[in-house]
């Protein structure tokens, strides 16, 4: 197994915040780490390459292909918001040591910059639709789990949250760092930005921060269609009585 992180910058940044948004189930990570990639005009300061990714090539927009390779963003801050570097990328290694080296060595890098404190964003499969996503979540410390309950999350008790969102926590508690994982409800099923813009609304809230959300609430309204057009399918398949398809308890909320 082999892992090359290309650093291209070392910004100097004032306690950043690491944020972790990684594909998974309806992409809530990803999209959500990419909004902020945009909406904050980050810039790219690093790229990860390693032979644990899935074994193609990714095409561009652009018509170009390239290896898989996750990147690493940075975020000047002002007196509003925080310095941050952000996380996210085209896969997640696909074995676990790998989960678990590259957290390892992202951990190194974000400790180097200055990161005291690691947040990944992520997803919680209920197998339905919903108009409202609630917001799961946990943190390595106590204090921190009652800040995310007082600004709307809905405490996890139970379970795990699996690949590198949740190592990632595990290694910076280990650390000394603090940790926190904010998992969007999703049916599992589409690309869900409606998951991933209300974890950006908490995260907004946690970190007392204004990140504008309207074009991930466009990407939402557009997904409404899709939902719409599944629901009359499922609908016309049980002869006309809609009934909710849900994932089994015991597989819930093992998410990344």
């Amino acid at each position: 197994m082999t892992i090359d992180i290309k650093v291209l910058e070392k910004p100097h940044l004032r306690e950043p915040i690491l944020i972790c948004g990684l594909p998974g189930s309806g992409y809530v990570g990803k999209l959500a780490a990419d909004h902020l990639i945009n909406e904050l005009e980050a810039s790219l300061i690093g790229e990860v390459y390693s032979s644990s990714f899935p074994p193609q090539v990714t095409i561009r927009p652009d018509g170009t292909s390239g290896p898989m390779k996750n990147v690493i963003y940075a975020s000047k801050g002002n007196n509003s918001i925080p310095d941050m570097l952000i996380f996210t990328g085209d896969s997640q290694p696909i074995t676990p040591e790998a989960n678990y080296t590259l957290s390892d060595r992202i951990v190194d890098l974000a400790e180097e910059l200055g990161v005291k404190k690691v947040f990944t964003l992520a997803a919680y499969i209920t197998g339905a639709f919903v108009n409202v996503p609630r917001v799961f979540g946990t943190a390595t410390q106590l204090d921190l789990v009652k800040e995310l309950e007082n600004n709307g999350v809905t405490k996890m008790n139970e379970g795990m949250i699996t690949g590198m969102n949740g190592v990632l926590i595990g290694i910076a508690k280990i650390r000394g760092l603090t940790g926190a994982s904010l998992l969007g409800e999703t049916s599992g099923y589409i690309i869900d930005a409606k998951a991933s813009k209300a974890v950006l609304e908490i995260l907004n809230s946690v970190l007392r921060i204004s990140v504008d959300l309207t074009d991930l609430e466009n990407k939402a309204k557009e997904a409404e269609s899709v939902i719409q057009t599944i629901e009359q399918m499922k609908k016309k398949s049980q002869g006309g009585t809609a009934e909710k398809s849900e994932i089994p308890e015991s597989r819930r909320g093992y998410i990344s």
